[in-house]
């Protein structure tokens, strides 16, 4: 995976509103499990997302079905593309969002979770990256 700068700089700059001392990949953790795959899903852009890059930034199992329950809450569907593993044995998907509708969707359901969480200069950084309309 390519790194994703884009999230790592939300990630970095969020207020975690815990207290005054420095923040560490701890304060991190504490951040729901779900709006945390969601953000990565988001901050993606063009590069999509493995159920395996979910694993491992967010540390979190079965990235597979966070980009499914979007889907299922959202009725969106995410572009998907088989890869070949690196091993040569088997293939994963990598998931798209679609554009930056669908995006908006997705940004909203992480808002909803938690409403202070990205900034409007975070939210249109992540909009930017995606086309207007589904090609």
């Amino acid at each position: 995976m390519k790194r994703n700068l884009l999230y790592r700089e939300i990630v970095k700059g969020l207020d975690w509103k815990l207290d005054t001392s420095n923040h560490s990949q701890s304060d991190y953790k504490k951040l729901p499990k779900k709006p945390r795959a969601y953000l990565l899903i988001a901050c993606t852009g063009n590069n999509g997302i493995t159920e395996n890059e979910i694993l491992t930034v967010c540390r979190l199992s079965s990235g597979r079905n966070y980009c499914s329950e979007l889907e299922r809450k959202l009725n969106i569907t995410l572009k998907r593309v088989d890869e070949s593993n690196t091993d040569g044995i088997g293939s994963h998907f990598r998931y798209y969002l679609a554009s930056k509708e669908d995006t908006q969707k997705v940004i909203n359901l992480i808002l909803s979770y938690q409403p202070c969480l990205l900034s409007d200069w975070d939210i249109t950084r992540i909009l930017d990256q995606y086309p207007n309309k589904v090609a």
